[in-house]
């Protein structure tokens, strides 16, 4: 039995296919029905109109730089505005995981520059309740958002959190033991959830 339907809808469902006009059925979080839906009971449901509207599936912006923004901001805005259900962080290299306490106000910079992101915003607002990747997961996932989060491991981060300040210089390689600890970090962060490493 669905709670809601939305009805009269022109479907896009994101395979190819062109649109058409329909209904959708939701029961709780899942969709049970898509088109025709005359086989499922919708007594008592919530009913949307949708006619004249065009209804999708949620987008994934996979190529996101909240990974500030999400540690105070539920809504992730503007993105979840415009259909956004889905975002990824940690792009370019650039981000705040792992991170040390001294590495902080370079990591913010690292991204002002890179991004142009205010980092007096970023400063203000960053909570810093984590050290480790899998603690920055963890803090992410305790905040309600209006999208899901996805995560890659900042290059940036990764290197100075091993390196220190040798590791914001370009011309310095990692010494075998800082290259071995990083792979550990790297693997310790996959198997917590992150979907990936990015680099600039």
């Amino acid at each position: 039995m669905a709670d809601l339907v939305i009805r009269n809808g022109s479907i896009v469902d994101g395979t190819g296919a062109p649109s058409y006009v329909g209904d959708i059925a939701i029961e709780g979080d899942r969709i049970v029905g898509v088109g025709s839906i005359g086989d499922i009971s919708t007594s008592g449901a919530r009913v949307i109109d949708a006619d004249g509207l065009i209804v999708t599936p949620g987008f994934v912006d996979i190529h996101t730089h909240y990974d500030g923004q999400i540690t105070w901001d539920p809504m992730v805005a503007p993105s979840s505005v415009h259909g956004v259900t889905t975002i990824a962080v940690g792009n370019c290299g650039v981000g705040f995981a792992p991170a040390k306490p001294d590495s902080h106000e370079w990591l913010i910079g690292l991204l002002e520059g890179v991004e142009d992101i205010p980092g007096t915003a970023l400063a203000e607002g960053l909570t810093w309740d984590w050290e480790s990747f899998p603690e920055y997961l963890d803090s992410i996932e305790a905040k309600p958002h209006t999208v899901d989060v996805a995560s890659h491991v900042p290059h940036s981060a990764l290197r100075t959190f091993v390196m220190g300040e040798r590791g914001a210089l370009h011309t310095e390689a990692p010494s075998d033991d800082e290259l071995a600890q990083m792979a550990m970090l790297l693997g310790e962060a996959l198997d917590a959830g992150a979907i990936g490493f990015a680099t600039s």
